[in-house]
């Protein structure tokens, strides 16, 4: 076992430590509740999706600071804020979408699964901001899906995040990619920024509930992959290159 696998998934230090760690996530329910009610309300009352791009950085730097938290990120220069990107990512953990809208300063809609929509408010939030909602039971239909929300969301200037693995990892490393962000690199011509996203694990592994806060993550925006001139047959080749991109920058004991 690792050293970030054991702080994930060992008895809490301290009582202190635990009831730090039980307070953030009860902290992390309402400040969601407060922020996603806010951002629903707006939304609908204004009929301006953009608004989540607002809220959304706010609610996340709460959420870090009540964790004690710190992001260290690398390769923002990477990012042109005047174009659009196809971003394709690790998944640890919660964290890494909190982290990612609060110190990622581009204009990011993700490819999000609809059980999320059963989250009371957030789910209200998550649907009102046009994030890309998908049935992941029904492959060829989430596809679709993508297709089109994704030409619509970066036709509006935002950039697409795809969490590669489908689901957060179990055990903090890195697994295997699928092909949907590439399919949408080539269909669109997007350049794709690899993301890796170290240290998000130890905070809240998969299956838990409780916090264990303090530390450091890290996210690494590396350079972007031009597609110009690939068809959809490369998409294999070109998913395993961007993984190779984020498994060579990504920190497992971070």
């Amino acid at each position: 076992m690792t050293a970030a696998e054991a702080t994930a998934s060992g008895p809490f230090k301290t009582p202190l430590y635990f009831l730090w760690g039980l307070g953030a996530a009860i902290g992390i329910f309402f400040i969601t509740i407060f922020w996603g009610l806010l951002c629903a309300a707006l939304i609908l009352l204004l009929r301006k999706p953009w608004l989540a791009d607002v809220i959304a950085p706010i609610w996340c730097r709460w959420i870090l600071v009540l964790c004690g938290i710190t992001v260290d990120v690398e390769g923002l220069e990477h990012a042109d804020p005047r174009r659009s990107y196809v971003i394709i990512s690790n998944h640890l953990s919660n964290f890494d979408i909190w982290a990612t809208l609060a110190c990622v300063p581009a204009k990011i809609r993700f490819v999000a699964k609809k059980e999320l929509l059963r989250f009371p408010v957030f789910g209200q939030a998550l649907a009102l901001s046009d994030h890309i909602i998908i049935d992941r039971s029904k492959p060829e239909q989430a596809i679709a899906i993508i297709s089109r929300k994704a030409r619509e969301r970066i036709n509006e200037g935002f950039c697409i995040l795809f969490y590669a693995e489908g689901t957060r990892s179990p055990d903090g490393k890195v697994h295997t990619f699928k092909k949907g962000g590439a399919i949408l690199a080539i269909q669109t011509g997007l350049p794709i920024i690899p993301m890796s996203v170290s240290g998000a694990h130890k905070f809240l592994p998969k299956h838990h509930a409780i916090i264990r806060p303090g530390g450091r993550m890290k996210i690494v925006l590396a350079a972007p992959i031009e597609v110009t001139g690939l068809s959809v047959h490369a998409r294999d080749e070109l998913t395993e290159r961007v993984r190779a991109i984020v498994v060579e920058n990504f920190v497992e004991n971070y």
